[in-house]
């Protein structure tokens, strides 16, 4: 079930979170190879080796900053040359910050929206490319249940920034769909990790009663990257707990 066998996966934010628990997830189920890339080197490499000796699939990091149009080339073209395509992109890169409106700066709104929205859509683009070269391919991008309905703990940068992937997702797959891309996103809702560990969360705000792991997220990315999804596009999976039903 899920089987990725023969699919190229690159998987970015992939040093530990939710990437993490993508990468090791995706490998599981089959990925012929997995690309690996963050900007922090070692947890990168750390994690890469953790994967590999669990499931025996070939891994290759490659660390560096999305913000770069060229590294995002760069690493789709690393990509292809190694293994030869580049089937599934999931795109968890990301950051936020706790604070309210009057704790974020201009500087800081710039770097939310580079790294979470600019990244984001460069990579895409360039997948776009090797993609279209090779008849599809699969893109998750991942949003926040705090770009449906604003956030709360975050300062207001961040869910700006998530609900731009949404209507970009959207574009993005309008655009794909003759190509045999397929574009979608997964929202998630309150899941511990080591960027949200000092947000406070509270579990009896969840209908489900829990606060949500990197592998609940993982599964929703698994499915829309499968066979089982290939008649969806431009959709949206929010994977919260039942604490939004939009």
């Amino acid at each position: 079930m899920f089987d990725l066998a023969d699919k190229v996966v690159l998987v970015t934010g992939a040093a530990g979170g939710i990437g993490k628990a993508t990468a090791l997830l995706l490998a599981k189920h089959g990925a012929k190879a997995l690309v690996m890339t963050d900007v922090r080197k070692e947890p990168l490499e750390k994690s890469a080796d953790e994967i590999k000796a669990e499931t025996g699939v070939e891994t290759l990091c490659i660390d560096g900053n999305l913000i770069s149009e060229e590294f995002d080339k760069k690493l789709v073209e690393e990509t292809v040359k190694v293994f030869g395509s580049l089937d599934v992109l999931v795109n968890c890169a990301g950051i936020s910050r706790a604070g309210d409106i009057y704790s974020v700066n201009e500087q800081q709104w710039d770097l939310t929206f580079n790294i979470n929205v600019k990244g984001l859509f460069f990579l895409c683009r360039a997948a776009f490319v090797a993609m279209e070269k090779q008849g599809g391919g699969s893109i998750i991008n991942l949003s926040s249940q705090a770009g449906r309905a604003g956030g709360i703990l975050v300062t207001p940068d961040y869910p700006s920034s998530k609900a731009a992937v949404l209507t970009l997702t959207k574009s993005l797959a309008k655009a794909g769909a003759a190509k045999g891309i397929r574009v979608n996103s997964v929202s998630p809702g309150l899941i511990a990790t080591e960027m949200t560990a000092t947000y406070n969360y509270d579990p009896t705000t969840v209908p489900l009663g829990r606060i949500g792991t990197g592998e609940d997220v993982a599964g929703a990315i698994l499915f829309l990257a499968s066979e089982y999804a290939s008649y969806i596009t431009g959709a949206c999976i929010d994977v919260n707990g039942g604490i939004a039903m939009i």
